[in-house]
């Protein structure tokens, strides 16, 4: 065999590299070690002399790193390399498991990381893509239903033309008239409802206040303006023809239909609709006049598609994407608050209770657990209405330690978010340089 300070050639990739025996000989086991080994008596290789030069064809920038690894017992590797790359010549070299250097590791991590975000981003904009191709008039289409196409674009993307612009426009107009409708409702209705019932917790006692108030609104009637039902009822009819046509040109009718606007505007159909059917008896119900205010809370949400004059910016597209991709997180933070809300719900009763139980303490001011949690989350959120607030030092003491949580779970979220948003706008702007040079 020879000896430790005899030196090696190795000709990898038409690059010489000269070395010590020694030095390869510093991990057993590998393809260079393997080169220092005498070979079986009796070879063709054990009669001649030995052999001082090698050729291998491989890589031969990352054989320089491969060598340093055995000279200094660190593995690096360059700025530009690919991990599939790196790993198969380190395979190759008998070298799989060797630890990579802690900066080339958070290189090639950050690396990974950044081709996963742009994987990420591609398959978003590119479900995106196929869903406009999906509208294409000219593909898959029949002469009966190649007006589909065109009515869908018309109705939902109002930047394609200046006649999807101007219908846009006119509904929400329509809109903005239906929310005038129902601001003025709201005043006629605080003004029936403040001078005809007696609010809570005021007036007379929990044991006649019924029967007085029964007596007291009997005959009372709500008068609505009939003006503002007719003017609705032109609002609605514009609603229910724009869903109409939506609903039939929609190239995706289960998509359309679990979109949450789309059951909003069939929602906000209803109202007028019941007080036409049912006509005088709803002034006479007070509780259905509340019931169909509250569904036309719902005029609010046609403004979103106010959103529709404007092209997508891509700062909205990556918040979308981020705040889709990270479900995870925010489910397990909501598991991580609910489960805050019960305990120190509970641990806020149980306060109170021991501590009204000494002797010169007022009585409790709640008078079930659900208020306990309902302080909880006012508590936790650092809202503070003050309705619910403790009274013993134990409960003072959970109502600082509640506070206290409740400030740290909050900031949990948040940097998540933001990191995640940051890589995905990064990958974005990138994309978008990329793309009309064509290198996309």
């Amino acid at each position: 065999m020879e000896g430790l300070d005899d030196k090696l050639i190795l000709n990898v990739g038409g690059m010489r590299h000269e070395t010590y025996i020694s030095t390869v000989r510093a991990f057993p086991g590998t393809r260079l070690y393997k080169l220092t080994e005498p070979p079986p008596p009796g070879s063709p290789a054990a009669q001649g002399p030995p052999v001082r030069e090698f050729f291998f064809d491989r890589n031969p920038e990352l054989f320089s790193y491969v060598l340093g690894y055995y000279r200094t017992r660190q593995l690096h590797c360059p700025n530009d390399v690919c991990r599939d790359v790196l790993e198969e010549e380190l395979a190759y070299w008998g070298l799989a498991e060797a630890p990579l250097a802690p900066c080339c590791w958070l290189k090639l991590s950050g690396r990974e990381t950044r081709t996963q975000d742009f994987l990420s981003w591609e398959a978003c904009e590119n479900a995106n893509l196929d869903e406009r191709l999906l509208l294409n008039p000219m593909e898959g289409q029949g002469l009966r239903n190649a007006w589909k196409p065109w009515l869908w674009v018309l109705l939902d993307q109002p930047q394609s033309s200046l006649g999807a612009k101007c219908l846009s426009l006119i509904s929400t107009l329509f809109a903005v008239c239906a929310l005038v409708i129902f601001f003025q409702e709201t005043e006629v209705q605080l003004d029936y409802f403040s001078a005809n019932f007696t609010p809570m917790g005021h007036g007379v006692g929990v044991g006649g206040s019924q029967q007085q108030q029964q007596q007291q609104n009997n005959g009372l009637v709500y008068r609505r303006a009939p003006h503002l039902l007719y003017l609705e009822l032109l609002c609605s009819l514009w609603f229910g023809t724009e869903l109409f046509a939506r609903a039939i040109s929609c190239p995706d009718k289960v998509r359309f239909l679990c979109s949450p606007l789309n059951l909003a505007d069939i929602f906000c159909l209803f109202p007028v609709l019941v007080e036409l059917v049912v006509g005088d008896k709803a002034e006479r119900q007070p509780r259905l006049s509340l019931t169909l205010g509250a569904i036309r809370s719902l005029y609010v949400l046609k403004l979103v598609r106010l959103l529709g004059f404007l092209e997508k910016s891509l700062a909205l597209r990556v918040l979308v994407h981020t705040l889709h991709s990270s479900w995870k997180e925010v489910c397990a933070f909501l598991l991580i608050w609910v489960a805050e809300i019960l305990f120190f719900g509970s641990l806020f009763l149980y306060g109170e209770l021991l501590g009204m139980s000494a002797p010169g303490q007022s009585e409790l001011h709640f008078g079930d657990i659900f208020t306990c949690l309902w302080w909880t989350v006012i508590t936790l959120t650092t809202v503070g209405y003050g309705d619910v607030y403790p009274l013993s030092a134990m409960g003072q003491l959970t109502a600082a330690v509640t506070a206290t949580v409740g400030m740290c779970t909050g900031v949990l979220l948040v940097p998540v978010l933001l990191v995640r948003f940051q890589r995905y706008y990064a990958v974005a702007l990138a994309r978008q340089k990329l793309r009309p040079s064509g290198l996309l």
